[in-house]
């Protein structure tokens, strides 16, 4: 299954309003010299501002370190070591606690030491190359969510999830927490991806790791082979949205028409 056929997919079935992205970290020179990018950042910028360019402009960019101006994500990136004061000083504001804080900062996820740089693009871009996307990242609505989610857990036969909630860095974090699990994450705004990743309070972030997003949508193609779309509204496999009605209602019902009714019913 080619990453264009998921990406449109996924599009049209829950009607993402954002691409999805493939990330890659790598951890090779050579490897990061073949990736097809089609800008550049002038300027240091946070993870979640070249995340906003690539899902919103459908940008390829490659973030190396000394092009990350998050000192949070730096630290979640292995691009430097934890610095008690300052990282105390910068949890502080959400946890109002020094101690408190500065296990914050001790306690999140850590990527593998030595990525040269992030390859950030749309998930159809890695169809150009011959290497995978580590994660896949959506930005969507919490039902948005709830759907792909669902298709996640029965291509992964996973009857539960949990995810990692961290006072910041949630998408940074959320990223290589999905990728060092091997399991999907979800996490809300952040203050920095509120501001400088443009996440509207509307949204969550979505991870999948990119091990397993053929079966996710290949499952989630199967649930719309069986009706008319990817809505688990009324009986599943319902046409996008899907009709929210309540449960049992005796007065919000409809029943299909035959051709010759219709006509009737018409007239």
């Amino acid at each position: 299954m080619k990453y264009q056929g998921i990406r449109e997919q996924f599009i049209w079935n829950v009607r993402l309003d954002f691409d999805p992205v493939g990330i890659r970290f790598v951890y090779d020179d050579n490897e990061l010299s073949q990736l097809p990018v089609t800008h550049a950042s002038k300027a240091k910028l946070t993870y979640c501002q070249y995340l906003t360019g690539v899902r919103q402009k459908r940008l390829a960019l490659t973030l190396k370190p000394e092009k990350l101006l998050c000192q949070n994500a730096a630290l979640v990136f292995g691009f430097r070591e934890i610095d008690e004061k300052m990282d105390t000083k910068q949890h502080l504001k959400y946890l109002m606690d020094d101690s408190l804080a500065l296990a914050a900062a001790r306690e999140k996820v850590k990527l593998k030491a030595g990525c040269k740089g992030i390859y950030m693009a749309p998930l159809d871009f890695f169809d150009r190359i011959s290497f995978p996307p580590d994660i896949v990242f959506m930005v969507c609505t919490p039902y948005q969510a709830y759907h792909l989610l669902n298709d996640y857990m029965g291509a992964t036969r996973k009857p539960n999830l949990t995810f990692c909630h961290t006072p910041n860095s949630a998408v940074c974090s959320g990223s290589v927490w999905a990728l060092t699990h091997h399991t999907a994450n979800m996490t809300t705004i952040c203050a920095g991806s509120k501001t400088s990743g443009k996440t509207e309070m509307g949204y969550v972030n979505l991870f999948i790791p990119g091990e397993h997003i053929i079966a996710m949508a290949l499952q989630q193609k199967k649930r719309c082979d069986l009706g008319e779309g990817a809505s688990l509204m009324g009986e599943g496999s319902e046409p996008w949205p899907g009709l929210d009605v309540c449960k049992g209602c005796p007065m919000f019902k409809f029943e299909k028409l035959d051709q010759s009714e219709a006509r009737n019913h018409d007239s």
